[in-house]
């Protein structure tokens, strides 16, 4: 079990938006930007300290399907947004992946192959040359990923990655996820106009999830890929949507400036 480590929720102004952290009752009061108990990690996983003091972020230096996991406090069935930081330090190969997947404790050791978003490098492809260089992606199942154009990652950046898991057009499964790098105010705000779109795809389909968690692959010769800011909510209702996508905004420049 990995102490003092994890789900971070993102604090919004009291009064601003109503959408609850899908783990509130893990959180025991937690400050923005802290690490909370929850997650169980592999021996692949470990805590190291940022430029911010006082703060951590789960960095990988090897391979598992569950690399980190944590069971949520209920089972979701509805859109969720997911924020998160990544940054990768060391010499990347073709298809160097993390990905945060959404999946079910009943079956946790294919939990990995429901939807995902995060790294993998330069398309997925092995090839030396591959003329392929984008490597953030998102999925809803499967190995494969639609990836988002201009992500040819640089080490040690950081990169914001902002996505809406959702049922659409009457489903009964999750079949739209949308994800955007870097994200501007208004994207945050009005969640259209994402940088990739994946499509459904693989055969395992949900149609609700317990346990969200981080699964690494091909992960060698020295490179080491970090997670931190770790933030997934419920989407609120529509009159408090654009509200929380100011909040979150303004914690990104308030973060920005803090940094400066």
């Amino acid at each position: 079990m990995i102490r003092h480590t994890a789900f971070l929720t993102m604090a919004l102004s009291a009064g601003i938006a109503t959408a609850a952290p899908i783990n509130a009752s893990a959180l025991n009061g937690a400050a923005p930007e802290a690490w909370t108990t929850g997650w169980t990690g592999s021996s692949v996983a470990a805590l190291v300290p940022t430029a911010k003091p006082g703060d951590q972020a789960l960095q990988f230096s090897g391979n598992s399907n569950k690399a980190a996991y944590l069971k949520l406090a209920e089972r979701q069935d509805g859109g969720v947004l997911i924020d998160f930081s990544f940054q990768y330090s060391g010499k990347v190969d073709g298809n160097d992946f993390l990905g945060l997947w959404f999946g079910n404790s009943s079956n946790l050791d294919n939990a990995y192959l429901g939807p995902n978003i995060g790294f993998k490098a330069n398309c997925g492809n092995t090839a030396v040359n591959s003329s392929c260089t984008n490597d953030l992606f998102v999925r809803l199942g499967g190995t494969e990923g639609y990836f988002i154009n201009g992500s040819d990652l640089v080490e040690n950046t950081t990169y914001r990655l902002f996505a809406h898991l959702y049922k659409s057009n009457g489903s009964s499964v999750y079949n739209s996820f949308d994800a955007w790098l870097n994200p501007s105010t208004a994207e945050l705000v009005s969640l259209k106009t994402p940088d990739a779109q994946a499509k459904p795809t693989g055969s395992l389909k949900i149609a609700s999830f317990d346990t969200i968690g981080i699964r690494t692959a091909t992960i060698d010769k020295g490179l080491t890929v970090r997670i931190d800011n770790v933030n997934v909510r419920e989407v609120p209702e529509p009159g408090t949507i654009s509200l929380m996508g100011l909040a979150l905004a303004g914690l990104a420049a308030f973060t920005r400036r803090k940094r400066a």
